[in-house]
């Protein structure tokens, strides 16, 4: 996958979700995150992306 021809909003979503996933593990809010969570904003960036595609 080539990021410089992925349009604003794809780069947006993709910087999103490996922010999250980092954030989400890096810092401790005092609650147990694991693979589960990582699978479910994995699921709704693909929607995301796949409503983006439809614009």
């Amino acid at each position: 996958m080539n990021l410089l021809r992925l349009n604003i909003w794809r780069k947006c979503i993709l910087g999103g979700f490996l922010a999250a996933v980092v954030l989400m593990f890096a810092i401790d809010w005092g609650y147990h995150f694991n693979v589960g969570h990582v699978v479910r904003l994995f699921v709704g960036a693909v929607a995301l992306w796949l409503v983006v595609d439809r614009l």
